[in-house]
């Protein structure tokens, strides 16, 4: 049955349509904008028809062909967080039409087949096709039946007239993806809707980058939780913020540095940069409160402290209309080198951009004497796509990665990877362990902060726990370099 929102709501929801293709997802606090075209996903494609409800049995009512292209819903939603058993993944149009889908159908793994998010039927793209983006399902023999729907969706399915209709499950106009709805249309954060005014430029020791809101929306996971400040007067004002750590922006450096913001208005601040990374909270450059973009004035960007339990901090260290961070004081550089058929060297601003991305990263579960932490990092035969052969993408792209860049005739041929250590320490790892394998990081984060050299960073080679690793390999901290070793 649709699920349709109130009506005043359904005529903003239409108005956000009008406006462009982009698709929130989220996994509890973290969220991430998908839009099309999109250099950072990758896309999967197929033909498929959709079987309708049948009415009369010499018509099984089957629907035309159809080519779709778009993303896989789980290869978003999984690099926010892990999906676990009996998490349901909610797909809302724009109008309010909602279907939800049990985690296997999401994982793919039920005749339905692989669903995505379609931003192309029969090679028109949005916004021309106006029925996208849409939810679509990839099946294996190119049909979703009646069938295959009720026995993947069970309770979910679509029903037209109390008929089985599998059609049903075309949701068009997408505009959120979100785990475990709770069915209230009014806690929907708004989408696409972002001033195309909104500029943030970041200068790191190097380094200087201006994001549109877009481009921080997409290249980011941004963190919603409440935090309250005390005005002068000695108000306190409680929001629920979006924004993006800081630390993800600006990268991490030690407690002296200063970080210098500038608002709209020329106002500037600095702080100390170890004030902003703390227990209580996180810091984060906010571009919502309360489900929705931050106007002007005090926005575009607002520095926050947000966080599960909700934290306290001074109105005066909430920097308002920021335009401008700029990191200042002793730059500690660090680097990771490659070596194979070619060489690559990646500083520390690459590094730790590439960690910041949702699509870059991957997170293990390493217990280590009786204690288990989980470590962010960058994949270890990602990596290698960029030394493994003379075809890689320029060094100006910094760290982009598709596994098309992967040469996988070298690996099925054979070779070791040394990984080592700044004080000569090296682990070798066959690369038969490690082809397509993301549980296999260089890291650059423990517990989501960036590792101290006393924690074995800036750099460390670990696995996950599940990973085949095979016997006698050790962990390397102080990582700095990664060679290629022909057999």
């Amino acid at each position: 049955m649709r699920r349709l929102l109130p009506g005043s709501l359904v005529v903003l929801l239409l108005g956000w349509l009008a406006l462009g293709q982009a698709v929130l997802f989220q996994v509890g606090p973290w969220s991430l904008v998908v839009s099309h075209p999109s250099q950072i996903w990758g896309y999967a494609e197929g033909r498929v028809r959709y079987q309708g409800p049948v009415f009369n049995p010499d018509n099984p009512n089957w629907k035309p062909v159809h080519h779709y292209r778009g993303v896989p819903l789980s290869e978003v939603l999984q690099v926010l967080a892990p999906l676990r058993e009996g998490d349901l993944v909610w797909v809302i149009a724009g109008d309010g039409y909602a279907k939800a889908l049990p985690l296997p159908v999401v994982l793919g793994e039920t005749p339905l087949g692989t669903p995505i998010l379609a931003f192309s039927q029969d090679g028109v793209e949005v916004p021309a096709w106006q029925g996208g983006p849409q939810l679509v399902f990839l099946a294996p023999d190119g049909e979703v039946s009646n069938q295959d729907q009720l026995a993947a969706l069970g309770e979910h399915a679509h029903h037209f007239r109390g008929t089985p209709s599998a059609t049903g499950l075309l949701v068009k106009g997408v505009r959120w993806v979100v785990v475990n709805w709770d069915g209230n249309f009014s806690s929907l954060p708004q989408v696409g809707q972002g001033s195309p005014q909104a500029r943030l430029t970041v200068v790191t020791p190097g380094r200087e980058a201006t994001y549109t809101l877009t481009e921080l929306e997409t290249q980011f996971a941004a963190l919603t939780y409440p935090g309250t400040y005390t005005t002068q007067a000695g108000k306190e004002v409680t929001r629920l913020y979006t924004g993006i750590p800081l630390v993800d922006l600006v990268g991490s450096w030690p407690e002296d540095t200063i970080l210098a913001v500038e608002a709209a208005d020329g106002y500037r601040m600095q702080y100390r940069y170890g004030e902003l990374v703390d227990e209580a909270g996180t810091w984060v450059l906010a571009f919502k409160a309360d489900g929705e973009y931050l106007p002007f004035d005090p926005g575009y960007f607002r520095l926050v402290k947000v966080g599960p339990q909700n934290p306290r901090f001074e109105g005066a260290a909430s920097a308002r209309m920021v335009v401008r961070l700029e990191i200042g004081g002793e730059y500690r550089e660090y680097s990771l080198r490659l070596s194979g058929v070619r060489e690559r060297t990646f500083s520390r601003w690459e590094l730790e951009s590439g960690v910041a991305c949702p699509c870059h990263a991957s997170t293990v579960q390493v217990t280590w004497e009786g204690r288990t932490s989980h470590y962010t990092g960058l994949p270890l035969w990602r990596l290698l796509g960029y030394v493994d052969d003379e075809l890689s993408p320029p060094p100006e792209a910094g760290i982009f990665y598709q596994e098309g860049h992967f040469n996988w005739e070298l690996a099925q041929a054979g070779y070791r990877v040394r990984i080592v250590a700044a004080d000569g320490y090296w682990q070798e790892i066959p690369v038969s362990y490690l082809a397509g394998d993301d549980r296999y990081v260089i890291a650059l984060k423990r517990e989501g902060e960036f590792l101290t050299p006393e924690e074995g960073g800036p750099l460390m080679f670990v696995w996950d726990e599940g990973a085949p690793a095979p016997e006698g390999l050790r962990q390397v901290e102080k990582v700095v370099e990664v060679v290629l070793i022909w057999e």
